[in-house]
């Protein structure tokens, strides 16, 4: 059973019993279909967030969740959860079977270093599983850019909620219909766009695109 607590679909259609929303919903569908055997491999969620994450995490035993704290040394801890900066990583290559994001590729002010290192570390074979709003019918939009250690808007500002800002993350981009283009050339990943729309399951809405980037085997 399914109840709206907002008129925004997407992110407010809850599951009466889980209190998932249809994005998190469709990650999982496209995960268990794509890659049945998820809970059996090892997992990196940068940024983790939801009824989603907490899945991951209950049943995945080789599940390593981390955050970006920019006052935190990469590598290190804070409140028992590892800091990492998507665009610098500091684990050793092919350490990964999957790395799940969501939702976090359009704040980053380096996406291309942030495809190349998610591809670094996927073992051979492994597949980074993401969502993102993805603009697909206008053009890639650069909302602010980064300078001399400077954010400069480019048009104005929008944020989105954080799970560990309370004011929110500021949107970078917006991911236009050359992103599985753009990770190529940054990364050499593969990406498949999948879209879900299942009533029954309460898949639906807005943005509810998983995208798949596989690593050559």
């Amino acid at each position: 059973m399914f109840y709206k607590d907002g008129d925004y679909v997407r992110n407010h259609l809850r599951c009466a019993r889980c209190n998932s929303i249809p994005r998190w919903r469709a990650l999982i569908y496209v995960l268990s279909e794509f890659i049945p055997d998820w809970r059996d491999l090892t997992i990196h969620e940068s940024s983790p967030d939801g009824a989603a994450s907490e899945k991951l995490a209950t049943e995945c035993a080789a599940y390593t969740p981390t955050f970006f704290y920019p006052d935190v040394e990469g590598g290190t801890s804070k409140d028992g959860v590892r800091c990492e900066n998507l665009e610098a990583q500091t684990f050793p290559d092919e350490v990964f079977d999957i790395v799940v994001t969501q939702d976090v590729l359009e704040h980053v002010f380096d996406p291309a270093a942030a495809f190349r290192d998610i591809a670094r570390t996927l073992k051979p074979g492994g597949a980074h599983v993401f969502t993102v709003p993805w603009f697909y019918w206008q053009p890639t939009l650069t909302r602010a850019v980064l300078r001399d250690g400077e954010v400069q808007h480019l048009v104005e500002p929008d944020y989105h909620g954080d799970p560990i800002d309370p004011r929110g993350t500021l949107v970078v981009t917006e991911w236009g219909p050359d992103l599985c283009d753009f990770i190529y050339e940054s990364s050499a990943l593969t990406t498949t766009p999948v879209r879900v729309l299942d009533h029954h399951r309460g898949i639906e809405g807005q943005f509810i695109e998983v995208f798949i980037s596989r690593k050559g085997s």
